[in-house]
């Protein structure tokens, strides 16, 4: 629509649209200037277009409305976009926030932008720029002259507090910057590179450094010229880098380079000669020591070789002596079982003999037993040391085995004047019998070789075990000395009250004994009162009661007049003592020396009942072979009995297996007589 022209004033209508328009702006522009508040970045961004002083009253200056980002803008020009934007997105972090530049700014964010800007300006301008642009006004020349002042004094502050730091440090310190350029070092740098006077400075090419160094013949060996190529591409590519040096004068110095974040490069020197010469020393050392262990090392395998040769040789000895042992204990064996055998013919007649020959005879049947104990006892060491005892553990009653004891110790009881006393049980208990008895039979001769007075043979119940007790009225043990009668061919002196035999290998052969059957034995003493030797045995469970079996301490009165025996042996002095005691007897004898003296028997239509043979015979035979030809020769299981001095458990059960019996020499007449009953009642 057009204007039109106001009647009277003579003005034209765009005279009058201009100065409405102009009107309305200028009101317009007043009132959003007094309604609205300006942004620090449109202050500073009017400030760079108009290129003058915006100034106000005091009066009437007024905060601006700041937000984050104006913070932001303000730090950073003065300290970089980049570290500036970090800064803050740390600081949002730190205090659980989202960085969002858009936010209106708190006194947290203008403290931390005072901080931040503070190590650039100072404390006093850090304070003058942010009032002002929080005021919304620009630096008056008197603010900016103070403010690079103030700055140029911090940035005197921080180089001179870098390079007291940097001298303080031990190792040497040189710093080049993109360019290239010695920008700063340390004296221990210029110290461990000798340099001189006036050739390290402030913009001096690090290659004419490198170059110096070279040609003195710090970088190795090789072209100066290459070394410095070589070392400014390392610089230039910006790589890190580490290696060692040694110098003429001895010295070992560690380089270290590391590029930095805006270019240039910075290099630690460090003198590790005493370093290198301690860890050539510690290898020196540890050479030296592994020579020496080395040495002792092969030392010690000759010392152990030698004692493993040694072992060998002892346990070679301990074998010869174990065999030498087994072997002449058998040839003992062979003229004693004879003795034996004549002296119990002797006792046979003795009612027809005078009584001095009867004494005689009684003093040869003893010294017999007691010579027969000795080899006896020799032979179990040896099996003992040999380690050939197998224990064949089975139940059987205890009044079995002290019914024996009592029967073969109360003649000798008898001899001596002591009183025996055998109190037994009922009870049936887990163990070797026969090793058992063994064990029981030392303590008893010890008992009865010192005691006077009463010996005791009893049992005492302990829960699961029974405790068999040997008691004596003997003259007791020291208690320092209660180890030492357990050790072989040891006796206590003070104990020889008569003039006994032995070895003192008895409860030598007790103690291993019962470490065989693991029965725990015991020995309590009192000086001047006796001693109490014992060994716990397990009970048996219990069950029906078989048959009381035959054993050594059963008589059999069987009738052995008129009963046909062949008694075969390679001695014949064995044969001329069983010939004698069983004519004695009242059998039918025949004797024989091997196979053929029994062809020759044989052919004369002798039929024998019972057939005593020896083990070991000449010509390599022996007595289970002898026996089953014989068996099948008459076409009958003649009863047969093998006499050896070779007791081994391996041989014995061998024997039993062929269906024969076994005595071990010397032969005790009352067992091979209660044998041969047996066998002649069982027919």
């Amino acid at each position: 629509m057009a204007l039109r022209q106001p009647p009277g004033f003579g003005i034209s209508a765009l005279t009058v649209g201009v100065t409405l328009s102009l009107a309305g702006n200028f009101t317009l522009f007043f009132w959003v200037s007094i309604l609205t508040q300006t942004r620090v970045a449109e202050h500073w961004q009017a400030s760079r277009f108009i290129g003058q002083e915006v100034t106000s009253p005091s009066s009437s200056r007024r905060l601006l409305a700041v937000r984050v980002e104006d913070l932001l803008t303000l730090a950073s020009r003065f300290v970089g976009a980049e570290r500036a934007e970090l800064s803050f997105q740390r600081f949002a972090r730190r205090h659980g926030q989202d960085f969002s530049p858009k936010h209106q700014a708190d006194g947290q964010w203008i403290a931390h932008t005072e901080r931040l800007l503070a190590g650039v300006l100072g404390a006093s301008s850090t304070r003058a720029v942010v009032k002002a642009a929080l005021e919304g006004r620009d630096m008056q020349v008197d603010d900016v002259v103070r403010i690079v002042g103030e700055a140029s004094e911090v940035l005197q502050f921080n180089r001179a507090l870098l390079q007291g730091a940097i001298e303080n440090i031990t190792q040497g310190i040189s710093v080049v910057d993109q360019s290239l350029r010695l920008v700063a070092w340390n004296h221990r740098y210029l110290e461990l590179f000798e340099y001189p006077d006036g050739l390290v400075y402030i913009g001096r090419p690090i290659a004419d450094i490198i170059r110096y160094n070279a040609e003195r013949g710090l970088c190795g060996p090789g072209d100066p010229d290459t070394h410095v190529a070589k070392r400014l591409y390392w610089m230039r590519q910006g790589r890190a880098h580490t290696s060692e040096r040694l110098f003429p004068n001895g010295r070992v110095v560690e380089l270290i380079g590391n590029p930095m974040p805006g270019g240039g490069f910075v290099m630690s020197f460090s003198d590790i000669t005493a370093y290198r010469e301690a860890e050539r020393a510690l290898k020196d050392a540890n050479e030296g020591l592994e020579q020496r262990v080395s040495e002792r090392t092969q030392e010690l395998s000759q010392l152990n070789q030698a004692l493993i040769e040694a072992k060998s040789t002892a346990e070679a000895a301990n074998q010869s002596k174990t065999r030498f042992l087994a072997a002449v204990s058998h040839d003992l064996m062979q003229p004693l079982n004879a003795a034996r055998l004549f002296s119990a013919a002797l006792a046979h007649q003795q009612n027809g003999l005078p009584k001095e020959t009867q004494e005689l005879v009684q003093h040869l049947d003893s010294s017999l037993r007691s010579a027969e104990d000795l080899i006896t006892d020799l032979l179990d060491i040896s099996r003992l040391e040999g380690g050939r005892i197998t224990p064949e553990r089975n139940a059987f009653p205890l009044a079995t085995l002290f019914d024996t004891l009592g029967t073969e110790f109360t003649a000798l009881a008898r001899e001596q004047g002591i009183d025996l006393r055998v109190h037994g049980s009922k009870l049936r208990v887990d163990s070797d019998m026969r090793l058992l008895r063994r064990v029981l039979q030392n303590f008893l001769t010890n008992a009865f070789r010192y005691a006077k007075g009463r010996v005791v043979l009893g049992v005492r119940r302990q829960g699961k075990s029974l405790r068999l007790e040997v008691w004596d009225r003997g003259p007791g043990i020291p208690q320092d000395k209660l180890k030492v009668i357990f050790e072989e061919f040891k006796r206590l002196d003070s104990h020889q009250t008569r003039a006994e035999k032995g070895l003192g290998l008895g409860l030598a052969i007790a103690d291993g004994l019962c470490h065989v059957l693991e029965h725990p034995l015991e020995v309590r003493s009192w000086l001047g009162k006796g001693s109490v030797f014992s060994v716990t045995v397990p009970i048996a469970r219990q069950t029906s009661q078989p048959r009381k079996p035959n054993g050594l301490g059963e008589t059999q009165h069987s009738a052995l007049t008129g009963t046909q025996v062949l008694c075969i042996d390679n001695e014949d002095s064995i044969l001329i003592g069983m010939n004698s005691l069983l004519t004695r007897w009242g059998c039918q004898v025949w004797t024989a020396r091997d196979r053929q003296d029994c062809e020759n028997l044989l052919a004369e239509d002798i039929r024998p009942q019972l057939v005593l043979v020896d083990y070991h015979l000449d010509g390599g035979q022996t007595g289970t072979d002898l026996m089953a030809w014989l068996r099948a020769r008459l076409g009958e299981p003649v009863p047969g009995v093998v006499i050896s001095a070779d007791a081994r458990p391996e041989l014995v059960a061998a024997i039993h297996a062929s269906g024969l019996d076994f005595l071990a020499k010397p032969v005790k007449p009352a067992a091979l007589r209660a044998l041969m009953s047996r066998h002649l009642t069982l027919r």
